[in-house]
């Protein structure tokens, strides 16, 4: 009896499990997969006075295609309703509905439609304004920004009510309403009432939240003082110039304690501190010019290792250590012209009591490019700089720069002492720094550079412009242009070679390798060689193709000479090509070819370029 009850217990065990097996395949079985809908037909029904072609792109919902997938669901057709009526609205169309309905077919595609009724268009024929003393009726006209004899766009009304508020916190009176009537018949005429406060002033500014930074580098960026007239303008202005001292992760300024009767009010500057010290080590690609600053900007990848204390003292003084190693990415030579440097610096913020600071560096560099023969350059020195940057957008540089240059090239070997006057500019009103789609980009770099060692004191300027413009839709046309220009102080004396000019490259003139650009002259040795002057232009048509991949068609011309005069002489050379590119968030990455069209002798037809991110 014993050993049959054990049976039973073995055979129940067994039992269970094969129960459990066959539960865990009925459930696989059973297990509930959505079915993904895609649009099969979008179909816009009642829309006279716009075409069918320029409402569809105010929608999501797009046909699935080779290149595009889109998933339907209920959400985006109710957005896309939305987005149609507010279209309409924006034109005039005040009682404007759309109604939307869909039918799906058997093989999950799903015919959208949308019933439009328009409606007549209302037109704007007179605004009226009572209450306006600080600013004048033409003024308010101005920042409303909308014309009479338009259709009426009650979004873009909205939207200049506030700028005029804005305005009016900006004179002093933030208090300000204003409030706006429609009198409606076969058109629109618009009344708006404003109710001016009385002006508010500035009781104090409290600093908070400050542990380790102290209120005076962060009471020097405000600009309020008590007494001061409040205005919005300048509290955005105050945010973000503390923002920049590098110092703060956020920062935001309030109002407190408000006195409506002694029209006074407390500005309440509430920050967050960054980690006063930093130890990194990065690794990654970017665009490296080496040693030699007359040298176009190449592909490399790089190393650095980084220690920065950002609050010496309290107020803001930096010392920076910094070591880097570099390898330029080439297509012919893959990783080539290794490069190494390290640098100490301390900045001195708020230097001559404006926004500017001083910066005390001490460094060394050294760069071979080729390592089997030896050649290689180095630069040992310093640097005392005065920064002035009042905005990211604006950057103004000059310094006093001693240095020790030691070169060994097929043009022998060379060292040479030298006392530089630097200066550098830069203005950058483009809309995006990595994916520009509009503005422009200007800088420009001089020198003066007096040397000893057998070459000539020279003189040096290279300025550079770049523009963008959005010609349609998400295509862009960029075009640049850049000249250097660099010349003895006195007449017949040779330039330093280790400040030449160079061209080639993919920042460059992409028909050829960095920096080996070389003339039809048979009796230089062009890129090896370098030349005192330099000209550059470049035009590209940029546009995206699918997912994160776009396309670049593009033609580069430039020439490098021994005088200005030879510049646009027969010898200028050209370029064109096209290139692939793939969005990341460190920029474009890009792989170009480019064919030289005035090719010469032997040389190659074309190259392939690998860059990080645009060439400009």
């Amino acid at each position: 009896m014993k050993i049959l009850h054990g049976n039973f217990r073995i055979y129940g065990l067994v039992l269970i499990t094969l129960i459990f097996l066959w539960g865990e395949t009925l459930f696989s079985k059973s297990e509930f997969r959505a079915t993904e809908y895609y649009v099969n037909k979008i179909t816009l029904i009642g829309n006279r006075q716009f075409s069918t072609r320029k409402l569809k792109k105010q929608i999501n919902l797009k046909r699935k295609t080779i290149w595009r997938t889109q998933t339907f669901t209920r959400r985006v057709l109710e957005l896309d309703r939305l987005n149609l009526e507010s279209f309409y609205v924006r034109q005039g169309y005040l009682y404007c509905t759309v109604k939307d309905s869909f039918v799906v077919h058997p093989n999950s595609r799903v015919d959208v439609f949308f019933i439009i009724k328009e409606g007549q268009p209302y037109i704007l024929k007179e605004i009226t304004i009572s209450g306006a003393e600080s600013l004048s009726q033409k003024k308010v006209l101005n920042l409303l920004d909308h014309k009479i004899n338009e259709p009426y766009n009650p979004i873009q009304i909205r939207n200049g009510i506030k700028t005029i508020i804005t305005e009016y916190a900006n004179i002093g009176r933030p208090l300000t309403t204003i409030t706006d009537s429609l009198e409606i018949n076969h058109d629109i005429r618009l009344f708006l009432r404003i109710r001016e406060s009385k002006p508010i002033y500035v009781n104090r500014v409290i600093i908070t939240n400050n542990k380790l930074v102290k209120e005076k580098p962060i009471r020097r960026e405000v600009e309020f003082q008590s007494g001061d007239r409040y205005s919005l303008k300048k509290i955005d202005l105050s945010k973000r110039h503390i923002y920049e001292t590098g110092l703060f992760s956020s920062v935001n300024i309030r109002l407190a304690d408000l006195d409506t009767v002694q029209s006074k009010v407390d500005l309440m500057v509430e920050v967050r501190e960054l980690d006063m010290r930093y130890l990194g080590l990065n690794f990654g690609f970017g665009q490296d010019r080496g040693v030699n600053e007359g040298k176009e900007a190449y592909t490399s990848v790089e190393v650095t290792g980084e220690w920065l204390n950002r609050n010496i003292t309290g107020i803001g003084r930096r010392l920076n250590l910094k070591t880097e190693g570099a390898l330029n990415i080439d297509a012919a030579s893959g990783l080539s012209q290794p490069r190494v440097y390290g640098a100490v610096t301390w900045i001195e913020p708020w230097m001559l009591g404006f926004r500017s600071s001083n910066s005390f560096t001490i460094f060394a560099e050294e760069q071979w490019f080729d390592v089997k023969q030896d050649y290689y350059e180095a630069k040992y020195g310093g640097e005392v700089a005065l920064i002035y940057q009042p905005e990211r957008r604006l950057y103004l540089k000059t310094g006093l720069a001693p240095q020790r240059i030691i070169s060994r090239l097929q043009t022998g070997k060379s060292e040479n002492t030298e006392m530089a006057i630097t200066l550098n500019f830069r203005r950058d009103n483009r809309d995006n720094f990595i994916f520009p789609k509009n503005g422009t980009y200007l800088t420009a770099s001089g020198k003066i550079g007096l040397v000893s060692g057998g070459t000539a004191n020279y003189y040096k300027l290279e300025p550079s412009y770049s523009r963008y413009f959005n010609i349609f839709g998400p295509v862009v046309l960029a075009y640049r242009g850049k000249i250097g220009i660099m010349k003895p102080l006195k007449a017949g004396q040779p330039t330093p070679q280790y400040e030449k000019f160079y061209l080639g490259g993919t920042t460059s003139l992409r028909g050829w390798l960095d920096n080996r650009f070389k003339t039809d002259d048979s009796t230089r040795v062009g890129a090896a060689l370098g030349d005192d002057f330099k000209i550059l232009t470049s035009a590209e048509i940029r546009f995206p193709l699918f997912w994160l991949l776009g396309g670049e068609i593009f033609i580069d011309g430039g020439n490098l000479v021994s005088d200005v005069k030879d510049l646009f002489d027969r010898r200028y050379r050209w370029n064109y090509g096209i290139g692939l590119t793939l969005a990341t968030p460190l920029g474009p990455i890009r792989v170009d070819y480019a064919w030289k069209i005035n090719q010469i002798g032997k040389e190659s037809k074309g190259e392939i370029q690998f860059g990080i991110p645009y060439a400009f």
